[in-house]
């Protein structure tokens, strides 16, 4: 694997692992405004509260699906998957928009993978890898072989 590609794959595995601490950190912030909005008020003021826990549930999910989006999408790119690739240049765009951690982790995805390593790596002539050839040892005929005379 080249190391543009190696690059590229940390990069996203480090990305899904700060998409889910994201997913904490606004679960935990969330929660935490709903309950102090919630402390004090009547019941018929919670629904706020529960607006704001509902909202941090959805956005934690979202980070979540992201993470898992991702660590799928590296753990394509290690195996050379085409589809991985495209998926990459998406989240790779999607992650520029987040500044400016995302920022610099998107132009790592990717400057890996629309370089000439990537169209090496995923290109259609790619070979599999091989499997050991262990020739039989010099002493036993082959199966091929027919019966001796």
């Amino acid at each position: 694997m080249p190391d543009s590609i190696k690059t590229t794959r940390i990069s996203l595995i480090v990305a899904a692992g700060l998409e889910f601490a994201t997913a904490a950190l606004f679960l935990f912030i969330f929660f935490a405004g709903a309950a102090l909005i919630g402390w004090h008020t009547e019941r018929s003021s919670l629904v706020g509260s529960a607006l704001l826990g509902a909202a941090g549930i959805a956005l934690a999910v979202a980070f979540v699906v992201l993470g898992i989006v991702a660590l799928v999408v590296a753990a394509g790119i290690a195996k050379g998957r085409p589809w991985s690739r495209i998926a990459g240049i998406v989240l790779g765009v999607l992650y520029l928009l987040a500044f400016p951690i995302g920022t610099i982790l998107g132009l790592i995805v990717l400057l890996g993978l629309l370089g000439r390593d990537a169209r090496d790596w995923f290109g259609p002539g790619r070979p599999s890898q091989p499997l050991a050839q262990v020739p039989p040892p010099s002493g036993e005929r082959s199966l091929r072989s027919g019966p001796s005379e």
